[in-house]
């Protein structure tokens, strides 16, 4: 797969992790009093400062887009020519084509995420307004230093993304309203990839096309997905609320559960969650890891009869996946990112196998209904899956 390539999917993974941060971050802050937000007082995001430390952090002005008409032309042909080659192995068809392709630099795919991110601080700004209290000159001064930290964090987040990101189907899944989804192609990063690896251009942005075409049949084709989706998150941060109201008192019970799963080999993130948290994450992280697998599983399956540099290509990614740097590695390990990815390529396991022992027809009962879709147990164990479906 696009290794390096954070798509829509990968992006939700993201803003799970950063609202992870943003509850462990208020969890300390909501034992102190807290000023009450209305019309004209300090939020907790401050999304003007988040771009612009975004795009300063993604090196923007270093990555322009260059030859733009021939570039949007040509990824607009690669996406018409993607559809029937995946309509065909998958047996399912689009509601209607994917109308929007766009090449994009590292600012224009930073506005049209933090749009997607400004959906997701919504809910966490219920929860900050709902559990704020003092309105003291005291609390506002720290009201005011959270949020430059937490506007800090998510810029930085943002535009380190930026400079990895290839390409994105975004279906905007936060939106309050169902929209036609978008495919970005963040042309600075590609070429950069493209030549640094050595990867024949035309190959390299068809494997690339391929990938994130098929999120739209996975999203466009199956629309329940969404709502599904939406659902869980919801509710994924509706127990965030629970907790914070629980901790107000004090971060003792954080701790506490800290302490009680430290030495388990868990990731951080999974020890500062609840029972109930960990559940909701763990089909969230099921959901986001079957589509990247289903996604990879097509674009290898279709990849290897027209790309005639496939195999090139997934060498050299995968040598570049091993040669991350220190640096990186930290980044990703603090953000999550590293159990993202790990799990990401659980799913295509899951997908392959799937396929291997019972074809891609019944590999795609996955989108048929919610019932359906594996838990993160069954992606690890494709057997359990294929024992279930079979005696649904």
């Amino acid at each position: 797969m696009p290794r390096r390539a954070n798509n829509d999917v990968k992006r939700l993974g993201t803003i799970l992790l950063a609202g992870a941060v943003a509850g462990l971050g208020y969890s300390y802050v909501a034992s102190r009093k807290r000023p009450t937000t209305t019309a004209g007082e300090t939020k907790l995001i401050n999304w003007d400062m988040v771009r612009r430390i975004a795009v300063q952090t993604s090196q923007n002005v270093q990555a322009p887009v260059h030859h733009r008409a021939e570039a949007q032309r040509d990824y607009t042909e690669m996406v018409r020519h993607s559809e029937p080659l995946i309509e065909r192995y998958l047996g399912v068809a689009l509601p209607q084509p994917v109308e929007r392709v766009e090449v994009v630099d590292r600012a224009q795919w930073l506005d049209a995420n933090i749009a997607n991110f400004r959906e997701l601080f919504t809910f966490i700004e219920d929860i900050y307004r709902r559990n704020a209290t003092a309105n003291t000159v005291g609390a506002l001064v720290a009201a005011g230093i959270n949020q430059r930290v937490m506007s800090v964090q998510v810029g930085v987040l943002l535009g380190i993304l930026a400079r990895k990101v290839l390409g994105q189907y975004d279906l905007s899944l936060l939106a309050p309203e169902p929209t036609a989804g978008a495919l970005y192609f963040v042309e600075p990063n590609i070429a950069k990839i493209q030549e640094k690896l050595g990867l024949d251009a035309h190959d390299f942005r068809l494997w690339i096309a391929l990938h994130e075409t098929t999120h739209a049949y996975e999203f466009e084709a199956y629309p329940w997905v969404r709502e599904h989706f939406n659902g869980l998150l919801r509710k994924y941060f509706d127990e965030l609320n629970g907790q914070l109201q629980s901790i107000r008192g004090g971060v003792g019970p954080l701790i506490a559960r800290i302490m009680e799963n430290w030495g388990k080999g868990q990731h951080w993130m999974e020890m500062i969650q609840t029972p109930t948290q960990r559940a909701l994450f763990n089909e969230l992280q099921a959901i986001m890891s079957l589509v990247e697998g289903y996604s990879n599983h097509i674009m290898n399956a279709i990849g290897k009869d027209v790309l005639p540099d496939f195999e090139r290509i997934e060498q050299r990614i995968e040598e570049r996946k091993g040669r991350g740097t220190v640096a990186e590695q930290l980044f990703n390990r603090i953000t999550g990112m590293d159990l993202k990815m790990a799990q990401y390529a659980e799913g295509q396991k899951f997908v392959d196998a799937v396929v291997k022992q019972r074809g891609i027809e019944f590999a795609t009962k996955v989108w048929q209904r919610a019932e359906n879709l594996p838990t993160m147990t069954e992606i690890r164990n494709p057997q359990q899956w294929i024992t279930r479906i079979e005696h649904a």
